[in-house]
């Protein structure tokens, strides 16, 4: 699956107006009514989290959407989010996090399957973020050569895969960022610097911030997309916090250490 990002994004937040509009159904009044009534999910919060230090809206109103609900198109029973239609009703957890960023931002993010990546008239302006010996930095090209950003959703081996033999693809300049770490949920068999896609998108727009946008003499990011992590601090806090107090294992594959477990 790619996904597309336009580079005219010029930062994402959503305060309490914009989180309404998101989940149109559920009143402010009777958001903060269900919170008061859910306020027995508060005791699993994580006491430390490493999205501490991220300007990310509270994601509290999430507590309150205690059942699925039929997606308005396709009547799929979900939870949070319909992963097939974009729609904000509610889904299980998934692999893949890049339904979080067309749910953030529907009007910036476009998302093909691998049998449909359009036919871009001009390859030349696209940026394919995907690590590799040909990828290049963003301190290494000018900001006025590129007008959107490619992302291939997947696991690694499909998204290799696409990247050396899908041809609207293979073409196309590659990108990379800093190493990060992950804090992805699911088990993968690779270093901890194989960031999900959501992780990824985030981490590009943030160094895309940081080398062409910042006025601060150390170009110092503001925190202006840590928004668009917001599913995504939510689903790791849950997941950590529901096994950590109840003991219960996680799965015997995950990584050494991703669960901190309170032995109190």
């Amino acid at each position: 699956m790619a996904n597309e990002l336009n580079k005219d994004e010029q930062g994402i937040k959503l305060d309490e107006e914009t989180i309404d509009t998101l989940f149109g159904t559920l009143s402010l009044d009777k958001y903060q009514q269900n919170s008061k009534r859910n306020s027995a999910k508060e005791n699993i919060r994580l006491q430390r989290s490493p999205f501490d230090e991220f300007k990310i809206s509270s994601t509290s109103i999430l507590d309150t959407l205690n059942a699925r609900s039929l997606c308005p198109k396709c009547a799929r029973s979900m939870k949070f989010f319909c992963y097939w239609c974009y729609q904000v009703v509610g889904c299980q957890r998934s692999k893949s996090t890049v339904a979080h960023a067309k749910i953030i931002a529907p009007d910036d993010v476009s998302i093909y399957s691998n049998l449909d990546i359009p036919k871009y008239e001009n390859p030349s302006r696209l940026l394919l973020l995907f690590p590799g010996p040909d990828s290049k930095t963003l301190n290494e090209i000018s900001k006025d050569s590129f007008d959107k950003l490619l992302v291939v959703d997947g696991t690694w081996q499909q998204a290799t895969s696409l990247t050396k033999f899908t041809q609207e693809l293979k073409n196309i300049r590659k990108i990379t960022i800093k190493p990060q770490k992950t804090l992805f949920w699911r088990y993968q068999n690779k270093s901890e610097n194989h960031l999900a896609t959501i992780e990824a998108l985030y981490y590009f727009l943030k160094e895309y911030y940081e080398v062409y946008e910042s006025d601060n003499d150390d170009h110092r990011y503001d925190g202006r997309y840590d928004d668009l992590l917001w599913y995504y601090k939510y689903l790791y806090e849950f997941i950590q916090a529901t096994y950590s107090k109840s003991q219960k294992p996680y799965t015997s594959r995950h990584r050494q250490g991703y669960i901190e477990y309170d032995n109190k």
